[in-house]
């Protein structure tokens, strides 16, 4: 347990992932967001459309982060860290060797850049 202050590998690449994951969620719920609007706007017209409209957002968010975060009732959604009762009794989060050194970064990076060059150039038109 002496290196669990030490940054390794594994957790270097982790908090990248995680930000290319939210800005590729960012930008996918913002694009969706446009095209349900424009939808609903013709139906309803554009007040009501956006009523309407957040509404359903938040109850889907809401509902989607209850059961992501209750999944197991274990708030730690890191693959990389396991629970180990120590010898006071109390829990740790300490790292696993759960593929030790493979965070694809720039894999994931050209991949979510994919996604979004493909949604931009089929549906979307969010940036471009």
């Amino acid at each position: 347990m002496a290196g669990l202050g030490l940054i390794s590998n594994q957790t270097a690449g982790k908090g990248a992932i995680a930000a290319l994951t939210g800005i590729l969620g960012l930008y996918m719920t913002a694009a969706m967001w446009v095209e349900f609007n424009e939808a609903l706007g013709a139906y309803f017209g554009p007040s009501l459309g956006v009523i309407i409209g957040t509404t359903i957002f938040l109850i889907y968010q809401d509902r989607k982060n209850v059961r992501e975060f209750t999944a197991g009732q274990n708030y730690s959604t890191s693959e990389s860290t396991t629970l180990v009762k120590g010898q006071d009794g109390r829990y740790n989060h300490v790292e696993t060797n759960i593929e030790k050194g493979r965070n694809p970064v720039i894999f994931v990076a050209m991949l979510y850049v994919a996604i979004i060059l493909i949604s931009e150039l089929s549906w979307s038109n969010l940036i471009l």
